[in-house]
């Protein structure tokens, strides 16, 4: 009886701990919701302001190549308007994760707290990173080598005096593409971990073990 009082006394005082727990995972994940969204008007202005600066520059590039009898021109504008068209295939295939704020959470059906929290962490995490991209010395000599390449092309079959300008205009806008970057992301996953700490992983646990004389529960937050 008094083994069985004290299990008992054990399990109520760790219902506590589950109940903060609980309550912990729902301000954590109310949050990461609100600082998705908060970002979400910001990412959707850089994600949709240059797919229409490129869409545009694409367009406009393929109508002056159309337009001229000039050769070197024909060639100058075409590369000008393919360069233009895969920095919009490139925006679309791998758009900003944080473009839909904190939508795409909310939408996952029959989903727990901590299932939802986890998919919010991830989310935001996948667009700090984004940010965090922009001071990445590889994407920046990407930008340079790909353009190069393009140059390169004009230099190769167009006029060669339109190759240096050519070249220097695209790093320019590949770069200013880099640097608008929002910073919200970050800023907001720096605030969620300074504010919250380390999370735990894992549901809480309970474990009934045979023990001399009687059994024993053990309770515990995975982490």
């Amino acid at each position: 009886m008094m083994r069985f009082l004290a299990i008992l006394a054990a399990v109520l005082a760790a219902l506590p701990a589950v109940a903060n727990e609980r309550s912990t995972d729902a301000s954590r994940l109310q949050f990461l919701e609100q600082s998705l969204d908060d970002s979400q008007g910001r990412i959707r202005l850089w994600q949709n302001g240059w797919t229409a600066v490129y869409s545009s520059a694409a367009l406009t590039y393929a109508g002056l190549a159309l337009d001229t009898d000039d050769s070197d021109e024909r060639t100058l504008h075409a590369l000008g308007s393919l360069r233009a068209l895969m920095a919009v295939t490139l925006l679309n295939m791998r758009p900003h994760p944080g473009r839909n704020g904190a939508d795409s959470i909310r939408q996952i059906a029959h989903a727990s707290v901590q299932e939802r929290l986890v998919a919010a962490e991830r989310l935001l995490e996948d667009s700090a990173r984004r940010t965090a991209s922009k001071r990445r010395p590889a994407r920046h000599l990407r930008n340079v080598l790909v353009n190069l390449g393009f140059g390169g092309l004009v230099w190769a079959m167009g006029d060669k005096d339109d190759a240096l300008p050519f070249t220097l205009m695209g790093i320019a806008g590949g770069e200013a593409l880099l640097w608008t970057l929002p910073e919200g992301p970050r800023r907001d996953l720096a605030g969620y971990r300074n504010r919250f700490g380390q999370r735990s992983s894992g549901a809480p646990t309970w474990r009934i073990e045979p023990r001399p004389g009687g059994i024993g529960i053990q309770f515990a937050l995975s982490r």
